[in-house]
């Protein structure tokens, strides 16, 4: 991947806690959307991701956004829904159909374009990573966190570097 421009899925949730301040959250959102954008690399945004992040992000993220759209680095896609089918028919209801359900549309998105989705939100992950040993395709999604996750992503992962299999969403 060195030297390649990639489109990243990256959840509202890194928008919401991008901000600011030093707090580790805020500044590892921030400098996700930094290496993103200093990359020259690409975010793609389906319609239900645009309109969370429509809904939750900070001053940061709308001045980011506004950058990457200037720059015509926001790819708007409308990607098929086959993670959700797969989900609705597949998955039995409870804790983990709901959250699954609730962020189909990342997974979706992300298998349109390069398969790589920035999001904080572990418990999905989870989620996500048991339901793959069903879904080979899941498995093929790198998720990657914005605290935990960060100094790989800024440096390893821009450079092309090995990306080991814990990044995949598939079981371990």
């Amino acid at each position: 991947m060195t030297g390649a421009i990639m489109s990243f899925v990256i959840d509202a949730d890194i928008a919401r806690s991008s901000g600011m301040t030093e707090h580790p959250v805020s500044s590892g959102a921030r400098k996700l959307l930094e290496t993103v954008s200093a990359g020259g690399h690409k975010a793609a945004m389906c319609p239900a991701l645009r309109k969370e992040w429509r809904d939750h992000k900070s001053n940061f993220a709308t001045r980011w956004m506004a950058s990457m759209v200037a720059k015509k680095k926001i790819s708007f896609i409308a990607p098929d829904k086959k993670i959700k089918t797969y989900i609705e028919n597949h998955v039995p209801d409870g804790n983990d159909k709901e959250v699954a359900l609730k962020d189909s549309h990342l997974l979706d998105a992300a298998l349109s374009v390069d398969k790589i989705i920035a999001s904080n939100d572990e418990k999905a992950r989870v989620v996500f990573c048991k339901i793959s040993e069903g879904n080979g395709e899941i498995g093929t999604i790198l998720w990657f966190n914005a605290l935990t996750d960060r100094d790989f992503f800024c440096s390893t992962l821009m450079s092309g570097g090995f990306i080991p299999k814990n990044y995949y969403l598939c079981p371990d």
